[in-house]
């Protein structure tokens, strides 16, 4: 399976555990703890294995979108560090559309990464299937913890490296 079809049924089964979190009266936090994990489990299959070969194939030049979904992952990072109530979630899945809106379909990052890697997409696929749970760390909710998508945004713009310039 190549990477990108490998991200975009994770795309859906990442939103069917959200959705699976907020599907009753309370939210099930079972649920939710396996959409956080897996979706920091995803962004570091995009950071780590995605970008970093599109990256080295452009002869150190990050893909055009790098920066912008560095930032995404950033702010949606932030948003997971909380414990989560409906308001969270719904800024969450906000973010998410946004954002996988950006990298699926035929204009889309994906699409865009697979053609600069041409036949390794599939073996990127299988690197991806075979990625490591990442380690989760508690719940916070003290000082500075961000709970909203502009709020996260914001501060992972500011935080983000400027994009780097070549000298010629």
């Amino acid at each position: 399976m190549k990477i990108s079809q490998y991200l975009h049924q994770d795309h859906i089964r990442l939103h069917g555990l959200l959705g699976d979190a907020i599907n009753g009266p309370e939210l099930d936090l079972e649920a939710y703890g396996k959409f956080r994990g897996g979706l920091l489990r995803h962004i570091a299959i995009e950071e780590k294995i995605l970008l970093r070969e599109v990256r080295i194939r452009l002869g150190d030049e990050p893909h055009p979108c790098a920066h912008r979904l560095r930032v995404e992952h950033a702010a949606l990072t932030s948003l997971l560090v909380s414990t989560p109530d409906r308001a969270l979630i719904d800024e969450i899945r906000g973010l998410l559309a946004e954002h996988d809106s950006r990298e699926e379909g035929v204009e889309g990052v994906y699409a865009s990464c697979e053609q600069i890697l041409g036949d390794d997409a599939e073996e990127l696929g299988e690197r991806a299937e075979t990625y490591p749970e990442v380690r989760m760390m508690p719940f916070y909710d003290g000082e500075g913890v961000m709970r909203t998508a502009k709020e996260a945004l914001a501060s992972a713009e500011r935080m983000a490296p400027p994009k780097p310039r070549r000298v010629a």
